[in-house]
């Protein structure tokens, strides 16, 4: 890659199905609805880099995680040679039932299949890949928990089959800029399996490495021990493609309410009876699944650091093994410390259930002792104190569980990142995406950003504060100060400063 470049940094794009061009229907599934303004979005970084402060230098656009939605792509081919040819050839000749009701699996040849998909219905997306790769600028692509199948090189080398074919299919319907050789698109497109890391500048990775439901056990090869022709999806995928992928029939949003836990919330205090019975239908097969992982998890644990260490020296990371070592030891106490706090909520949830019940109950007494006279007064009295103790007591217990479904351990992250680093290969700015959540924080000597989502997000109570942010990082090569973190802003066709509140977005 050319080693003068400025940079623009992405995430969470949540490319699933899109429209289909025979139907005129987009996807019930479909998050990403802004492929013409991603299009403009990398026009104009076209068109102003010979500004001085840009320097005439080509951009380096950093696809950073969950750019795809594999998950949510449910279609199936139709049986005959092309199913055949998908799942293998030999492997199988028809569908299973479960294949039917969730999708095809993770294989390579499935993934790919899944990304023709995904490219058939975001072709201006595609085509505004491949024009600015045709520009004479680069991309670099880094997995996340949501696309964790571009590890298949089958399926980065129908990334750039399907950036150029868009491209030229664009340019021969409406001219500008000509598409460039055929090995120019390979060149320019690079993947990144855990992250990118330009020293003196910039560390950029997804983030799920964090996420105790999103953790992928081996990021550099995550594929299953006994079955080394799939994927290992994490706990988090499971829940989307067992769970979630059925709830949005009900609430097409569900699945950028963040944290998903607060959606349940609200979809059981707005319908109950529909959120209880979709639980119930689905439930079983969502903890069978995530009873088999588990098992395979556990079966591998051994293999982990050789894993790690076999893959760090194949020259696809640009640290040394040393600190690509330490960085996944991070994500490792992370997680472990995550579930610790997990369980701890969910205890205080059942306590704070066993609380509302004796509430309740003392309550009872209260006025049964009051009102039928079945006791003194200081019996009643004493009644009425203990349902107040339990009523604060379980108000606490509300609170604090509330707290563990705001925090963030992207930010605690970053700041260990920075120790890691040292100054060996310190960095000015460390980015992550992967919560959604548009941050600009300073660290000791480093910047935390996190670049947010271009899908419709939820945070709060459910669809009436859904909104569209469309934030990036731009990083020029002379740039001083505080990081850009900015939002496009596709009404004026330019972007505009992020408005935040303390570290998160407003």
């Amino acid at each position: 890659m050319n080693d003068e470049h400025n940079v623009l940094v992405v995430s969470d794009l949540h490319l699933s199905k899109g429209l289909d061009p025979d139907t005129g229907r987009t996807s019930r599934l479909e998050d990403f609805f802004r492929d013409d303004a991603f299009a403009r979005f990398l026009r104009y970084h076209e068109s102003i880099k010979e500004q001085p402060r840009f320097g005439g230098r080509p951009w380096l656009l950093i696809l950073n995680g969950d750019v795809f939605d594999f998950l949510q792509v449910v279609s199936l081919p139709q049986d005959g040679r092309l199913l055949e040819v998908v799942k293998g050839g030999d492997h199988a000749s028809s569908l299973t039932e479960h294949e039917r009701a969730y999708g095809l699996g993770t294989t390579a040849l499935e993934s790919e299949w899944k990304l023709k998909q995904i490219a058939r219905g975001h072709q201006r997306f595609f085509a505004a890949l491949g024009s600015f790769v045709a520009c004479g600028n680069e991309i670099a692509v880094v997995r996340g928990n949501h696309d964790v199948e571009l590890y298949w090189t089958e399926v980065q080398d129908r990334f750039v089959v399907e950036a150029r074919r868009a491209h030229v299919r664009q340019w021969l319907r409406e001219g500008g800029t000509p598409p460039a050789k055929r090995e120019t698109y390979a060149e320019s497109i690079r993947f990144l399996p855990w992250f990118y890391h330009e020293p003196d500048r910039i560390y950029v990775e997804h983030g799920c490495q964090y996420d105790a439901l999103n953790h992928l056990r081996d990021i550099l090869s995550p594929i299953l021990p006994d079955d080394p022709q799939r994927i290992e999806l994490p706990w988090g995928s499971l829940f989307v493609r067992y769970l979630f992928n059925q709830i949005e029939d009900i609430h097409p949003f569900a699945d950028n309410v963040k944290p998903p836990t607060r959606y349940l919330s609200w979809a059981f205090r707005r319908s109950p009876l529909k959120a209880l019975g979709l639980l119930v239908a689905r439930g079983w097969t969502f903890l069978n699944a995530i009873w088999l992982t588990g098992q395979k998890a556990r079966t591998s644990m051994a293999q982990d650091g050789a894993e790690c260490e076999a893959s760090a020296e194949d020259g696809s990371l640009t640290l040394p093994p040393g600190v690509t070592s330490e960085i996944a030891d991070l994500a490792e106490r992370t997680i472990q410390s995550a579930w610790q706090e997990w369980i701890g909520s969910l205890t205080q949830s059942l306590v704070s259930l066993l609380s509302a019940l004796i509430i309740g109950a003392f309550s009872a007494l209260a006025a049964v002792t009051l009102l039928l006279d079945t006791g003194p007064v200081w019996l009643a009295a004493a009644y009425a104190a203990a349902a107040l103790v339990a009523g604060l007591l379980r108000y606490a217990l509300r609170e604090g569980f509330a707290y563990l479904l705001r925090r963030s351990d992207l930010p605690e992250a970053a700041a260990e990142l920075e120790d890691i680093f040292g100054s060996a290969h310190a960095v000015p700015i460390i980015t992550m995406g992967h919560n959604h959540r548009p941050t600009l924080q300073p660290l000791r000597d480093t910047w935390y950003v996190n670049t947010g989502a271009w899908v419709r997000l939820y945070q709060r109570e459910g669809p009436v504060e859904g909104r569209e942010v469309l934030t990036f990082l731009r990083v020029a090569e002379a740039q001083r100060g505080a990081p850009e973190l900015l939002r496009w802003d596709d009404a004026a066709g330019a972007p505009r400063h992020l408005v935040l509140r303390g570290c998160n977005a407003a």
